[in-house]
């Protein structure tokens, strides 16, 4: 593994902090902010990951802030990467005005499709949706053989296409400064069929709007939350049969369940237990 430089924590200030880690700055290194990414997700290999998609994206010119470097703060791996000033996530910008809500979800639509047109070649880091769906369905504890076959049927009848997913699509992950939107948190960046980034959206804000972690971290209530899908979903797909659509996707958040426990494997009984009820739940 190659080894890192290490940074001395004592010369940053903490500015902000979230599930997936903590962010800094620094008075000696104005315009750069240090991501230092929560021990149990910050490998060297996972915060490669992300440095080299982010990369990628800023290099096939989609708008997310350049990454500079990695580095190392005793045992945990963190990116150096370009300060947006005055950014806000959209979750923020939606629980700070709930009554823009239909405006910032039709937003990101907007940006999303865009996302979702753009060309990607994968590499050693961008892989390709169906190729992790595959790796994922193969292994995966939380599915009965008949599940995982209806499933892996499902993503073999993926249309083929060779465009953007981010992978990590939810309303946290695109910053808004100046009139200019980005997105961030570009780990899980990815290759294929744009259903599966809007089932992460969807698992997030329908689903898992009950859970209190969750309302905490796009910092909306659970009917908030709801009506931001049904608003970013109308604008997205030009329905208005919100219900029909919902059904529709359950299966790719079936499968999108599946990705993330794979990419964030968990031992506890109980989630493991949570996560297998949900799945009976989408293919219902």
């Amino acid at each position: 593994m190659k080894e890192y430089r290490q940074i001395d924590l004592s010369e940053w200030t903490m500015v902000g902090g979230g599930f997936n880690g903590q962010a800094y700055v620094s008075q000696a290194h104005p315009g750069v902010m240090l991501k230092l990414v929560t021990s149990d997700l910050g490998s060297a290999q996972a915060v490669e990951k992300e440095f080299y998609n982010s990369k990628t994206a800023f290099d096939m010119g989609l708008s997310t802030p350049r990454v500079l470097e990695i580095v190392r703060s005793g045992n945990s791996h963190g990116l150096l990467c370009q300060i947006i000033e005055g950014k806000k996530s959209f979750a923020r910008l939606c629980a700070d005005a709930p009554d823009r809500i239909p405006e910032y979800a039709a937003l990101m639509a907007e940006y999303g499709k865009a996302l979702h047109n753009t060309p990607i070649t994968p590499n050693e880091y961008v892989i390709p949706m169906k190729t992790l769906l595959r790796r994922a369905l193969q292994s995966s504890p939380l599915v009965t053989d008949q599940q995982r076959e209806r499933l892996q049927a499902l993503v073999e009848a993926m249309p083929e296409t060779g465009n953007c997913l981010h992978g990590d699509f939810q309303p946290g992950n695109i910053i808004l400064a100046g009139g200019q939107h980005y997105w961030i948190d570009l780990g899980w960046l990815s290759q294929g069929f744009y259903m599966m980034d809007l089932a992460h959206l969807y698992k997030m804000m329908v689903e898992d709007s009950v859970i209190p972690q969750v309302q905490d971290l796009t910092h909306m209530t659970q009917q908030q939350m709801v009506d931001f899908w049904e608003a970013f979903a109308k604008a997205y797909t030009g329905t208005h049969d919100i219900g029909s659509l919902n059904r529709e996707i359950r299966p790719y958040a079936a499968l999108d369940l599946i990705r993330t426990s794979y990419l964030h494997p968990m031992n506890n009984p109980q989630i493991l237990e949570f996560f297998r009820s949900r799945i009976i739940q989408d293919l219902s």
